[in-house]
């Protein structure tokens, strides 16, 4: 989120990444790695980095925001080790620096503090065209596996990730009713905000057992994923933390048709079946509905993202509307 560095003009932009490379440099000298290759991948939650080394491997380094903790990133960090080391899933794990610590501390000129982590970097490539039947299955039991690994997962004394709860969503909200009107009208958002209301309402009275609430990857979608050899991997873990498993259902919907949306849940159900109540499908099109509204907040405020809000507004309000009449959607093909 560029937001997170206050870098929204290019101004603001280049100053940053200037300050980024002096903290990327004084970050290497406390790692024990030889990079042959330095490449700027982008700004979004974090200024990142891919480090090629002479031993053909490559990492990835991140610099955090400044208003991100320690013990956060470290947490992060925490739960990818325990993926990777007790349930085989192949997931960017850290790498300590010379100190045995997971988070870097640097200190550039003008006294500005900066926090580096360094992941090892997952092999692939981002998907492009059409996912087939299989590979759409597969994902839902990636999910699955992940959701079933958080079953069991006892992080350490201290462990802090947030939570992807009613607080959080209100947040969102918020701020989209800063600058709905780049895209909505007073009335349409509304409608909006009418969802919302539904949302919490549903939210609130959802329990929070072992079975339905836990560590999600809270972002898991197609732009997350790296696939090679017909397998896919989870990447960019920056939001994790405690949430309902049927929010990273959701997530994982929004970039699927309806058909696709079924073999999804599908191959998820086929490792780890929803709860056996009939709220779970009214679950999923309410976090589906939530992450819509998040992923609108988010883009709202960037002026060069309005045209493509406007264009895509037809089919979300067609989606609200149907989730406030109680009409199904999710696996079924809606007219705008």
């Amino acid at each position: 989120m560029n937001e997170a560095f206050n870098a929204d003009t290019e101004d603001s932009r280049r100053l940053l990444l200037v300050q980024a490379e002096a903290a990327l440099t004084a970050a290497l000298e406390q790692y024990d790695l030889h990079e042959e290759n330095l490449i700027f991948l982008q700004v979004s939650e974090h200024v990142t980095y891919k480090i090629e080394d002479g031993a053909a491997s490559s990492y990835l380094l991140r610099i955090h925001p400044g208003s991100a903790s320690s013990r956060e990133i470290s947490s992060e960090l925490e739960w990818l080790d325990d993926l990777s080391a007790n349930h085989g899933l192949t997931v960017p794990t850290g790498v300590a620096n010379l100190e045995g610590s997971y988070v870097t501390e640097v200190e550039t000129e003008r006294g500005q503090s900066w926090k580096v982590s360094v992941l090892r970097w997952i092999e692939g490539e981002h998907w492009e065209g059409n996912f087939n039947e299989s590979l759409v299955r597969k994902m839902g039991v990636l999910l699955a596996r992940m959701h079933e690994a958080a079953q069991t997962f006892h992080p350490s004394e201290g462990f802090i990730r947030p939570t992807w709860g009613i607080e959080r969503f209100e947040q969102e909200v918020d701020r989209l009713q800063k600058h709905y009107r780049c895209f909505l009208t007073a009335e349409e958002f509304g409608l909006y905000e009418q969802a919302a209301s539904k949302i919490t309402a549903h939210m609130s009275g959802m329990p929070r057992d072992g079975h339905r609430f836990g560590m999600i990857h809270a972002d898991f979608h197609q732009g997350n994923l790296v696939f090679k050899d017909g397998e896919s991997f989870p990447i960019d873990f920056g939001r994790c933390g405690y949430g309902y498993y049927a929010y990273d259902l959701a997530q994982a919907f929004i970039g699927l048709y309806p058909a696709q949306r079924q073999m999804f849940l599908d191959g998820y159900e086929s490792l780890l079946p929803l709860p056996s109540d009939s709220d779970a499908v009214h679950s999923l099109e309410t976090f589906f509905i939530k992450s819509l509204i998040e992923n609108q907040s988010f883009h709202a405020p960037h002026p060069w993202e309005a045209a493509e809000l406007r264009e895509s507004k037809p089919y979300s309000l067609s989606l609200i509307r149907h989730y406030l009449d109680g009409k199904p959607f999710l696996f079924n093909a809606i007219p705008v």
